[in-house]
């Protein structure tokens, strides 16, 4: 357990620390010093920016070698940010220096060149877009946009559709219990954006808007994630437990990696490492403990090794007896 601590702060760190370097170079470009040495301070922000984004890609990256693409990447990326975060004037020096700004064009399009090739030959081999826009873009960012498309699709469409169940599987339903609480959570969500709008816009006007947009977006999901339970039963075949939470969760245990059922787990076990609570507000009435371990990759990319599977369902009965006769 501190070993995943100890990863998971690593992980933040190494998000945050050039974040707050670009961001503490981006206020410097505001001083009267930098007003004064404008072409000085352009060449420090561009190196700044290129130099925090490469320094935390080779801290992440295994061994600390990352490859040549992703070193590019991260060049170019500092290249676009010090030209758009950078203050006015400092921006203008940096635009002014026309042999740095061909530099600077030629490496963004030198990795955009590169990366097409690459996803033009995995969008061949996968008819993935998600995963053909991921040698483009950070692969997290891609799953984070594409999971969040998902959401507002399913908030806005799908009314009606019936759930997701392959054939030959067997489908067993959990969101009776997760989406009344889900609906307290809607509602109380609708009054605090109305509340929170009235109260903010007698301040700021754009701050309001602001704060009306997340609270929409927040509303919005929870009426995904609704329907997404409703949408993504738990599935049972004759080779595999698919386990899901709506988008949130989906695992698929093969039933020869299943040891057996065991009858209850504590809320401190729930909590565990190796054990995935697909149980959403909610305490879980089916455990899995398997024979060998499994690996679960969430929707954001993170990994982590599981030996236990423990998740709710509305009538927990059907699918422990469907389950015995097949294991």
């Amino acid at each position: 357990m501190p070993q995943a601590i100890l990863s998971r702060s690593k992980g933040v760190l190494l998000l945050l620390a050039p974040l707050l370097a670009i961001l503490a170079g981006r206020l410097a470009t505001h001083s009267e010093i930098a007003s004064s040495n404008l072409r000085t301070t352009a060449l420090l922000f561009l190196w700044l920016c290129a130099d925090a984004l490469a320094l935390a890609l080779i801290a992440k990256a295994p061994a600390n070698r990352p490859g040549l693409r992703s070193m590019l990447g991260a060049i170019a990326a500092g290249c676009i940010v010090a030209t758009l975060a950078a203050a006015a004037p400092v921006r203008a020096a940096l635009l002014d220096m026309h042999a740095l700004v061909a530099a600077m064009g030629l490496t963004v399009l030198a990795y955009l060149v590169w990366s097409l090739l690459l996803a033009a030959q995995t969008f061949r081999s996968t008819h993935s877009a998600q995963k053909a826009i991921g040698r483009i873009l950070p692969e997290k960012l891609v799953g984070f946009a594409a999971h969040e498309t998902h959401m507002v699709r399913l908030a806005l469409f799908s009314w009606g559709a019936a759930p997701h169940v392959p054939a030959g599987a067997q489908s067993y339903a959990y969101h009776r219990v997760i989406n009344p609480m889900i609906a307290v959570f809607l509602v109380l969500q609708v009054i605090e954006v109305v509340v929170v709008d009235l109260l903010v816009s007698h301040w700021s006007e754009r701050a309001a808007l602001v704060l009306l947009a997340l609270g929409i977006w927040g509303a919005l999901f929870l009426v995904a994630l609704m329907k997404a339970f409703r949408l993504y039963p738990i599935l049972l075949d004759n080779t595999e437990v698919r386990v899901r939470a709506g988008t949130v969760i989906d695992l698929r245990v093969p039933l020869d990696a299943i040891d057996g059922i065991d009858p209850a787990i504590s809320h401190d076990e729930t909590k565990a490492h190796d054990v995935l609570n697909a149980a959403i507000l909610s305490h879980p009435n089916v455990v899995l403990r398997l024979s060998r371990p499994l690996e679960h990759r969430g929707f954001l990319g993170n990994k982590r090794t599981i030996n236990r599977v423990a998740f709710r369902l509305d009538e927990p009965g059907p699918f422990l007896e469907a389950l015995k006769l097949r294991l």
